[in-house]
């Protein structure tokens, strides 16, 4: 089948965008960093959140079909809508409650309520692919491949931001940036190797998303902590290497799957 790459931006800029929200949501909690860095991050995770979803509606021939799809709450894109349209209404009040230095306790409701709807949709987005006319495909590991290779990716993003406001004091969320990587090689290499995409697509799933989207970000989070003068730059690689894996992961599914009905092309 061909690559949807609309889809593929969607999962991965909203799947990102919800694990960028989790890392402001323990920040509500630790205090490691500014306000101000937590507001930007925010509304960085707000604009990956939306341009995602926009990216979805555009892979669709005939988009206003998406109505009749909405009408239907037992539907995949019924469900990551909703999912979408939660993580940016909290994550939007969080904003707001933190521009006007609202109580700690309504910030912290906030956060971890956009944190846990966009951690959510990173998951969700893959269950959606679940069907038994794709045998590559109806599997649990998937949906578990697609939130678990996006967590470098939100963490990156957070310290990116962090380190771009000279934060200090990151080495907690380096260590999480270290986790994400290896929990992304592990649920890519799992999922690749028990459906059959890691032989058939070696080089997406062994090279991208194992190596590069899984061990460079693990790399990076654990020279982050040892150098931090390179901080910053190390950020800024595992954001990239993260994306270049969440894509090849996305990519390998769809070159692996067998037409039965281009079910996303008729919507």
């Amino acid at each position: 089948m061909e690559i949807q790459w609309s889809l593929v931006l969607f999962t991965v800029l909203t799947g990102g965008a919800g694990w960028a929200l989790g890392c402001v949501a323990v920040d509500e909690f630790t205090q490691k960093t500014k306000n101000d860095t937590n507001f930007i991050a925010a509304i960085v995770a707000i604009v990956l959140a939306a341009v995602g979803g926009i990216a979805s509606v555009t892979h669709l021939s005939h988009p206003e079909n998406m109505l009749a799809a909405l009408s239907h709450p037992t539907s995949g894109i019924f469900t990551e809508a909703l999912l979408v349209g939660l993580t940016a209404v909290f994550a939007l009040v969080y904003v707001i409650l933190l521009k006007r230095n609202a109580a700690a306790s309504a910030r912290k409701l906030f956060a971890v309520l956009a944190a846990v709807f966009g951690i959510v949709l990173a998951f969700a987005s893959g269950a959606s692919y679940m069907m038994d006319a794709q045998t590559a495909w109806n599997t649990p590991l998937l949906p578990l491949a697609y939130g678990g290779t996006t967590m470098p990716l939100g963490v990156a993003v957070y310290l990116a931001v962090a380190l771009a406001k000279h934060e200090e004091g990151m080495g907690q969320y380096f260590m999480l940036l270290l986790v994400g990587g290896a929990v992304a090689a592990i649920t890519g290499l799992f999922y690749g190797v028990a459906t059959g995409v890691a032989s058939q697509e070696p080089l997406l799933m062994w090279g991208l998303v194992v190596a590069v989207g899984g061990v460079v970000p693990a790399v990076c989070g654990w020279l982050g902590r040892k150098m931090p003068p390179s901080a910053l730059a190390l950020a800024g690689v595992a954001a990239g290497a993260s994306f270049a894996g969440c894509v090849a992961l996305r990519c390998a599914m769809w070159a692996t799957s067998a037409v039965v009905n281009n079910f996303f092309g008729m919507l």
